[in-house]
């Protein structure tokens, strides 16, 4: 138990809990797929606990499944029977997932998704059952939507909820915090520091989303005050946004009531919050891809400084977890899972739905299933060495932004 103890403290609470909580829900998203396999007769030839290499087998079921313990704590995986060309006997069998209906094979492949979905919905719905905080606060018209989240709200959406008291057009824009490496700390901006005007526009805290996002793609030019001076900072936006990334000091007088429904309320807040958060992830994505596709470098330099990882989740996790608690840090739970989902649905190699929609290619053209889905291997492999790249790349940029730790070539 002193080794326990010891390991806590040498990794740090917040990274043990990321990693207990991400692999609970990939191993749930796995168990969509093992669940749905067995019941369409489809062999499981192993349930994977982690990413090998493999550390020890666990046990064995009497359908002849086997459980195993991996040494990368990074989630885990199904192994179907008949998933590998080159293993003919198999890739032939009555019980493969090739000779398996089309209607099973889909159902097999959307299983985990929808596993995503199931969890996400039901930590929704019992943390509003309870009562909880949003997470953060969105500037209004942040992404040229309205946001409907109980999660991440916009104050507006809040106050005509009625989870407010008093109103935030009165107040001074304050700062209380202000995120590294974006245009506020960039110019200058620090805690404490009041925002007066934009472009010569006046500021409250209410308004300066609405009025930042008139400056999309154009100059920007704010005046703050710091004690008795007035300063004067100038930037100019990306095209896709222009968000400060700080956050303001309220005070007393407004404050964020707790969000609470009764049981059958709160079910169906939880699967309003799912439609919400989807298609606020939905918009960050498409404007992340188009700036990603769009050849120029600037755009791209400014879309990859922008990538989260799982080492800002574990300080947002941690944050959340001290300053508001179990109930709040579920709810960051249920995102991550809904991002979970999403990410799959993403018709590409490696991921479920780029399986799915091969899958449906080489029936639809009839193709030969051992020519195809060796091929597919291939496109899958390169896809999934792609995936990590990028996943390291964000790790380290999380790193040098949340750690400050110094890393040649990128910090």
């Amino acid at each position: 138990m002193q080794l326990v103890f010891l390991l806590l403290e040498f990794l740090g609470m917040g990274i043990v809990l990321w990693i207990v909580m991400f692999m609970s829900l990939v191993l749930l998203h796995e168990l969509g797929h093992f669940i749905t396999a067995k019941k369409s007769g489809v062999k499981v030839l192993e349930f994977g606990i982690g990413i090998p290499p493999k550390i020890c087998k666990l046990r064995t079921d009497k359908s002849g499944t086997v459980y195993t313990l991996n040494l990368l704590p990074l989630g885990g995986f199904v192994k179907l029977k008949g998933e590998d060309p080159n293993n003919h006997e198999d890739f032939h069998a009555k019980n493969s997932f090739i000779t398996a209906k089309l209607r099973k094979k889909i159902i097999i492949l959307v299983a985990g998704v929808g596993m995503n979905f199931l969890v996400a919905r039901a930590l929704f719905s019992f943390i509003f059952w309870q009562g909880t905080k949003p997470i953060s606060l969105l500037p209004e018209n942040a992404f040229r939507a309205d946001s409907h989240s109980y999660l991440i709200p916009t104050f507006s959406f809040l106050e005509k909820e009625g989870f407010t008291s008093g109103s935030l057009s009165a107040l001074p824009a304050k700062v209380s915090e202000v995120l590294p490496q974006n245009i506020a700390s960039d110019m200058g901006i620090k805690p404490g520091d009041t925002i007066l005007a934009i472009n010569g526009e006046k500021i409250n805290v209410i308004n300066i989303g609405m009025v930042l996002r008139e400056r999309i793609g154009k100059s920007l030019e704010i005046s703050y005050k710091r004690g008795k001076k007035t300063l004067i900072g100038s930037w100019m936006c990306a095209e896709e946004d222009c968000i400060l990334w700080v956050s303001f000091n309220i005070g007393n007088d407004v404050s964020i009531k707790q969000i609470k429904f009764p049981l059958g309320r709160a079910i169906v807040a939880g699967l309003q919050e799912i439609g919400a958060e989807t298609k606020l992830t939905l918009n960050a994505l498409g404007t992340l891809w188009s700036n990603l596709l769009s050849f120029n470098k600037n755009k791209i330099k400014t879309a990859l400084s922008k990538l989260t990882g799982p080492v800002g989740a574990v300080k947002l996790g941690e944050t959340l977890l001290k300053e508001w608690g179990w109930k709040l840090y579920l709810g960051f739970a249920g995102l991550i899972s809904l991002a979970l989902a999403i990410f799959n649905v993403i018709p590409l190699p490696a991921l479920d739905w780029g399986r799915l929609l091969g899958v449906l290619i080489q029936w639809i053209g009839r193709l030969k299933p051992e020519k195809y889905f060796t091929i597919e291997n291939y496109i899958n492999i390169i896809f999934f060495i792609l995936l990590m790249t990028l996943g390291v790349y964000i790790i380290l940029t999380d790193l040098i932004r949340f750690w400050w730790v110094h890393i040649p070539f990128l910090s």
